[in-house]
């Protein structure tokens, strides 16, 4: 398992260690997990509010037995359930939409499982592709 532990202000050097950890595997997957990773952790720094406490973000990337990617997204922001997110009407016209939520909605497609589970003031966003 690989951990990388996040600085708000360190975005994009936590993404470019994720995507050097992953020169190994096949392009699918790397994209997959680096959209997820760009989508997860931007999303922190945007929108995330972790009151009066110092940030404390990680991202894990393990392969099961199988060979199969499995993700945890962890934070201590306030609670945010990631997959009770609304999607968007991505049948709408394109001006008839809400701005945002598509990023969600494309990790959640990308996801063959997902889990959330709030634990010790902790968000944590579980992931299998």
């Amino acid at each position: 398992m690989a951990t990388f532990e996040m600085q708000l202000n360190k975005l994009e050097e936590t993404l470019l260690k994720i995507d050097n950890y992953l020169n190994s595997v096949d392009e699918n997957s790397k994209f997959k997990v680096m959209f997820i990773a760009e989508e997860l952790l931007t999303n922190l720094v945007r929108h995330a509010n972790f009151k009066d406490k110092t940030p404390s973000i990680s991202f894990n990337i393990e392969f099961d037995k199988k060979g199969k990617l499995e993700i945890e997204c962890r934070d201590n922001a306030e609670a945010f359930d990631f997959s009770e997110h609304k999607d968007p009407d991505i049948d709408a016209k394109l001006e008839d939409r809400e701005l945002g939520g598509l990023g969600i909605y494309l990790v959640k497609k990308y996801a063959q499982e997902l889990e959330y589970k709030r634990e010790n003031n902790f968000n944590i966003l579980r992931l299998s592709l």
